[in-house]
């Protein structure tokens, strides 16, 4: 082999061509990987991928901090929206994991008794789940959003193999309750963040979520975490939104329309309860409604009645065109027209008593809601000017609400004949916010209240009020006077001199109002639906009539049971006890102001009637069915009564027939269960007649007949 000479100083050495090149690879490979590191850490790249980014992804960890979603409150503090703990079932089915199902039908009995799933189809699931290998299964919907309480029943049955996962959910304490006005949000499949779908939830929705945070750290090649790395960003919760609804007003308001739906069973109706004064809106309710906590019935109506629904109101529109006449100067109550019918444009436009009541006062062709008088006034007034006054009072036009896709209504103005029928309610649309809104000018002294519903908006951490709503002057529709005129002038419809509308009278207190019957549009064939009762009929009244403290707007449309009391009757059902109980609960009348608060009702069995607070509670009516002493049972037991709502009371000794008097419908057939009566029913209103006198004994299978008065005098 060659060898190579190498002269170093006074030594010679001698080496081998093949040492003196693997020398020098070795020379070149230290130089490259030299430099290979040296161009990492001065580039910190490699392949144009950055190496920094590359290890901070491979060790830092994040962790999200999800912000609480804010609450929805009613004007008491009391929460009608919140979030809530919930839990997910999961049922560990691999074997080789200590804790898993060992026995099935054991754990779907179990499991089946605490969630509303058949045992069989429990059992069936955990089955598969052994058969497919699988490590867990779960058991759908109905296995989630399980309650605390639920959670701790199913922990006490020690069910082997089962664990539960928190999560959050959007909580709705009272179930079917004012929904479409709090609206409900839900979580999004894709970002897992709640989201407001309907309501407030989605008006106020950027308020209402607030902003996540998160947790940085690194983490080392073992798991920890390296000390001195972690950075938080904390979360920021949701605000608070409080409203203007006052949950004990909306409870009659709910009862109110159940009671409504059952008697009629119709198509829609609606009702609102705003305060006279300031707009502020303290009850709002609809059916078809849902349950924004199950969702059952969603999706019958996706619509917001109060500020989404537009219709031909009828007569209630009446008093907007007498407020107009008044104010113009044309409107003199003792003057005298000829009533029954009207000519517009070569048509004959007739009163509802299409001959008429002969020659009568303007103020009584309104008592008897007389089309032609309304005619007339509008021609007096002037078209445009009379276009003018409606649109000052806000119809044809948004209120600007909170709420998106708030309807305008219209008002159709382009023909003779639009112009003439929309005198009386017809052919042109409202919305029932707008009729709210325009009924203001009326009885503020024709200062227009701007309606609203958000009273306040709070920073759920720190309590600052961020925003605050209070009563709005929109505009001076008409007259001082003549605002104070109208408002005499619609305190004659109920019960003046001609005795029209007796059904809408309380015993204590005066009401004021204007009824309405409107055609309905027919949705498939044009024009207007034919037939008998096809119509929608409705009452916008105010109570105490000098002094008004509450607007109560109620409308049902097109009944298919009981259709000749929307005739006859009304929507009294429903208005008559909704604005009796909103009155006594506000106390309007009485000179403390204070309104009484619900009365807890423990169970009190065994107890003497002296003991129980409920039964010398005044705001309570107490029925008392026997004549010792003793409880021996009571209704209800364990919940709450609303202020002027009945508690029935059996004692020992002899049952005796209690005085029923002034009972609802709605009650007197509660008491028929309470006391194991048949009770037949006749009429609507309160009771003002019974079949056994109070004081009688009763025996086994006695039946019981009630009758019901409206509250006429003549009845």
């Amino acid at each position: 082999m060659a060898r190579i000479r190498i002269k170093l100083r006074n030594t010679t050495k001698t080496l081998s061509v093949g040492a003196l090149l693997i020398y020098l690879g070795i020379g070149v490979l230290f130089v490259c990987i030299f430099w290979q590191f040296s161009y990492l850490m001065i580039g910190k790249s490699l392949d144009d991928e950055d190496l920094v980014a590359h290890g901070e992804e491979k060790f830092s960890r994040t962790s999200q901090i999800e912000a609480a979603r804010g609450r929805i409150l009613d004007r008491d503090g009391n929460v009608l929206a919140s979030d809530m703990e919930a839990y997910r079932i999961a049922l560990i089915t691999d074997s080789s994991y200590s804790n898993h199902v060992s026995d099935p039908e054991a754990a779907a009995e179990k499991i089946a008794e605490v969630i509303d799933m058949d045992e069989d189809e429990i059992e069936k699931r955990i089955k598969e789940g052994i058969e497919e290998e699988r490590f867990q299964i779960e058991l759908g919907k109905e296995g989630r959003e399980l309650s605390y309480n639920d959670k701790k029943t199913l922990e006490e049955a020690e069910i082997p193999g089962i664990v539960f996962i928190a999560e959050t959910k959007r909580f709705y304490p009272n179930g079917d309750f004012a929904s479409h006005l709090i609206g409900y949000a839900e979580k999004n499949q894709d970002t897992g963040e709640f989201e407001g779908s309907l309501g407030i939830e989605r008006a106020y929705d950027e308020k209402l979520k607030g902003q996540d945070g998160g947790l940085d750290y690194l983490k080392d090649l073992w798991g920890y975490i390296v000390p001195g790395t972690d950075s938080v960003a904390e979360a920021k919760n949701g605000s608070d939104v409080q409203l203007t609804i006052d949950s004990n007003i909306q409870m009659y308001l709910e009862d109110s329309l159940d009671t409504m739906e059952e008697h009629f069973e119709p198509e829609e109706t609606f009702a609102v309860v705003a305060d006279a004064k300031t707009g502020a809106i303290l009850a709002s309710g609809q059916r078809p409604s849902f349950n924004p906590r199950t969702r059952e019935g969603f999706g019958e109506s996706w619509l917001n009645m109060l500020y989404q629904h537009s219709f031909e109101p009828g007569s209630t529109f009446k008093v907007f065109g007498l407020a107009a006449a008044i104010d113009s100067g044309v409107y003199d109550p003792n003057a005298v027209y000829e009533s029954g019918s009207y000519d517009v444009d070569g048509h004959t436009i007739y009163d509802w008593e299409p001959e008429g009541w002969g020659d009568i006062t303007y103020n009584e062709g309104m008592q008897y809601s007389s089309n032609a008088l309304m005619m007339i006034l509008q021609e007096k007034v002037g078209e445009d000017k009379m276009l003018e006054y409606y649109k000052d009072f806000g119809f044809g036009q948004v209120t600007g609400s909170e709420f998106p896709n708030e309807q305008s209504g219209t008002l159709a103005w382009d023909a003779e004949l639009q112009r003439k029928t929309t005198s009386f309610g017809q052919t042109s649309t409202v919305t029932p916010i707008q009729m709210i809104q325009g009924m203001t000018a009326i009885l503020n002294g024709g200062k227009m209240k701007k309606p609203y519903i958000v009273e306040s908006i709070t920073d759920s951490e720190s309590g600052e009020v961020i925003e605050e709503n209070d009563e709005t002057v929109v505009r001076q529709v008409i007259s001082e006077e003549a605002a104070d005129r109208t408002q005499d002038e619609i305190n004659t419809f109920v019960g003046g001199s001609m005795e029209r509308n007796p059904q809408y009278l309380l015993e204590d207190y005066e009401v004021a109002g204007k009824s309405g019957t409107a055609q309905v549009i027919d949705p498939d064939g044009g024009g207007y639906l034919k037939g008998d009762y096809q119509f929608l009929t409705s009452f916008i009244g105010y109570a105490p009539e000098d002094d008004p403290e509450v607007i109560v707007y109620y409308g049902v449309k097109l009944a298919s049971k009981n259709k000749s009391d929307t005739w006859d009757i009304g929507v009294m059902p429903g208005f008559n006890p909704l604005m009796e109980r909103t009155l006594k609960y506000l106390t309007v009348g009485e000179e403390d102001g204070e309104s009484p608060e619900p009365v807890k009702i423990e169970d009190y069995t065994g107890k003497m009637i002296s003991d129980v607070p409920a039964a010398a509670n005044d705001s309570i009516q107490t029925i008392i069915l026997g004549e010792g002493e003793e409880v021996v049972d009571h209704y209800p037991k364990n919940d709450k009564l609303l202020p002027y709502e009945t508690f029935f009371i059996k004692t020992d000794g002899q049952l005796k027939m209690p005085d029923l008097t002034g009972l609802s419908k709605r009650e007197v057939i509660m008491f028929g269960d309470f006391a194991g009566m048949d009770v037949t029913v006749e009429g609507e209103g309160y009771v003002n007649g019974q079949s056994i006198d109070p004081g009688i004994v009763l025996e086994d299978g006695q039946e019981l007949k009630v009758t019901l008065s409206s509250n006429d005098p003549e009845d």
